[in-house]
């Protein structure tokens, strides 16, 4: 795995459908997923640590919110950017950043995210419902 995509190089998905087949296809050959989707409303960054098993260790988790707060307020207070709100959620696990108006706005956020998300060294073993026993999952 990379330890960070280039902007040019993350992945976009335009469409539902070839959104959810990178998604299965991360779940069967255990790896992360990540990637800039568009919508309607603009571009969203996703990233999931999960179908590979891991998450972010919680001092990575807090860098990852910090640099992720910083690059947000640099984009929203740029007006050529013509980006005036974004919403995110930064967890160990699993996170977006939503809505760019500018594929490449959301691109240069994407591969800053993915250096920390995508480095192994900054990965531990995840621990969520997937590691109880069915019937603690369902108490949960």
């Amino acid at each position: 795995m990379p330890a960070g995509f280039d902007p040019s190089d993350v992945p976009l998905y335009e469409d539902q459908q070839a959104r959810d087949d990178a998604y299965y296809e991360a779940e069967a050959e255990s790896t992360p997923f990540f990637a800039v989707e568009q919508y309607e409303e603009g571009y969203a960054i996703t990233y999931d640590l999960l179908p590979a098993g891991y998450e972010l260790s919680e001092p990575m988790r807090k860098e990852l919110n910090e640099r992720v707060t910083r690059k947000v307020e640099d984009v929203v207070g740029d007006e050529a950017l013509a980006t005036v709100e974004v919403s995110r959620s930064i967890g160990a696990s699993l996170g977006n950043v939503s809505f760019f108006q500018r594929e490449a706005t959301a691109r240069d956020v994407a591969a800053v995210i993915s250096r920390l998300v995508l480095a192994e060294e900054n990965w531990v073993e995840a621990d969520g419902p997937g590691d109880l026993p069915p019937t603690e999952i369902q108490k949960n």
